[in-house]
């Protein structure tokens, strides 16, 4: 298997993960869930950084990678943030 072939399928992987979080939820652990989806999050992340650097290896243009990438660093911030403040209710509680 190619790294490029092996990447795709990582990414792959890593979206099925959201559908798997849906479908598990029961909304009783806003804190949990918070924090899963980050991982979640920063999992996608660390597959486009190596996306955008197998691109920059094989002396493509990693633009599309790198706009990937800065979509999904946002949303881990987003994420972190939801699950910090999901602790932060739960602990006031």
């Amino acid at each position: 298997m190619s790294r490029g072939e092996m990447i795709e399928e990582v990414s792959e992987l890593a979206e099925a993960l959201f559908e798997i979080i849906e479908e598990e939820d029961d909304g009783s652990n806003d804190v949990r869930r918070a924090v899963i989806e980050a991982l979640a999050h920063q999992n996608l992340f660390n597959i486009e950084m190596v996306s955008a650097l197998n691109a920059l290896a094989a002396g493509g243009n990693a633009s599309a990678e790198i706009d990937s990438l800065v979509l999904n660093m946002k949303s881990v911030h987003k994420s972190l943030v939801e699950a910090i403040s999901a602790w932060s209710d739960e602990a006031t509680q």
